[in-house]
């Protein structure tokens, strides 16, 4: 979903055909450098996060951007991620030693199909935004025609999709506000968020296995909704929160969701972990990825959607997190 900018996004031209189906086609992606705090360049702490260096995306790709869900390898060499108009994004991630991201090498675009191997028409059954890995494939929810699809290994969001089912109070979402978080946790079961179901203080999710599911709601702060979710591997999760008005600009925050409150029927109070604000280099967040880390703690990585609008970034940030839990 667009930030409060939505006027100004809705009005641009969306971006050009989509890339054959199958493998998709190469295209280059340049990045620049990003200092998360500009006024402190040496600065890492933000909260409970260590900031390990960030980047700034961009390609001639008219098709590259509104990038609203992330997942990157165990071995941190891969990238997936998906758009909002419909496309997937793979490419290899390149960093240094110090776990800080350099670019993206030998990456990759293409359409999402559909049940039936046709590429996805129209920005009503295009508009991808949660993306997790489930089974050797990976998880994708859609807003505005609501619907949750497996796209299944070997080939993964490049393939058809399987539709699983959504439960009625998620279908019933506003259009451009559905699911916009998905996870797969460590016990199997599948947690899933919707932006905003128009409950004054709270949203809407649920807890299932893609066919039965079991009502939850999630407690948001101030105008802060949830656009993703990332497991960890002793349960529980991370949530990314973000927001935006034209006074304060954008924000983001990120929660810790321990593995105890995870139940049916539970009210979800993420524990703060860091709150992402100007002066510092923000952006609409939206994708969120977790990997382990071999010596302990763990690999937060934040992806921002640009909506393709001129005048935002994709912005893709490195942080580690140290061991939990973080009471």
């Amino acid at each position: 979903m667009a930030l409060g900018l939505a006027a100004l996004v809705a009005a641009c031209a969306p971006p050009g055909p989509a890339p054959a189906p199958g493998e998709g086609r190469p295209i280059a992606v340049s990045a620049a450098y990003l200092s998360l705090d500009p006024e402190h360049p040496r600065r890492s702490d933000f909260g409970r996060l260590t900031y390990l260096g960030g980047l700034s995306l961009t390609s001639s790709e008219a098709a590259f951007g509104g990038l609203s869900g992330l997942w990157v390898s165990p071995d941190l060499g891969r990238l997936w991620a998906v758009s909002d108009q419909g496309w997937w994004l793979r490419a290899d991630l390149r960093s240094n030693s110090a776990g800080a991201p350099l670019g993206l090498e030998a990456a990759r675009l293409g359409p999402l199909l559909d049940p039936r191997g046709q590429v996805l028409q129209g920005k009503r059954n295009r508009d991808a935004e949660g993306l997790a890995a489930r089974g050797g494939g990976f998880l994708v929810s859609f807003e505005r025609n609501h619907r949750l699809w497996f796209y299944p290994p070997p080939l993964g969001l490049a393939g058809r999709p399987e539709p699983l089912s959504l439960p009625p109070w998620l279908t019933a979402s506003p259009k451009n506000s559905g699911v916009e978080a998905v996870s797969v946790l460590a016990d199997g079961r599948i947690l899933l968020l919707a932006e905003d179901s128009g409950r004054q203080g709270r949203t809407t999710g649920a807890l299932g296995d893609g066919q039965g599911w079991q009502k939850i709601s999630y407690r948001l702060h101030a105008d802060f909704k949830p656009t993703a979710l990332a497991p960890l591997p002793g349960g529980g999760c991370l949530v990314l929160e973000r927001a935006y008005n034209p006074v304060l600009g954008a924000r983001a925050r990120l929660g810790w969701l321990p593995p105890e409150g995870l139940r049916s029927g539970a009210e979800l109070v993420p524990v703060l972990l860091a709150d992402l604000a100007p002066p510092l280099a923000t952006d609409n967040f939206e994708g969120l990825a977790v990997v382990p880390e071999p010596a302990g703690g763990l690999r937060v990585y934040l992806l921002s959607d640009d909506n393709y609008f001129p005048l935002q970034r994709t912005l893709l940030l490195a942080f580690r997190l140290p061991p939990g839990p973080w009471r």
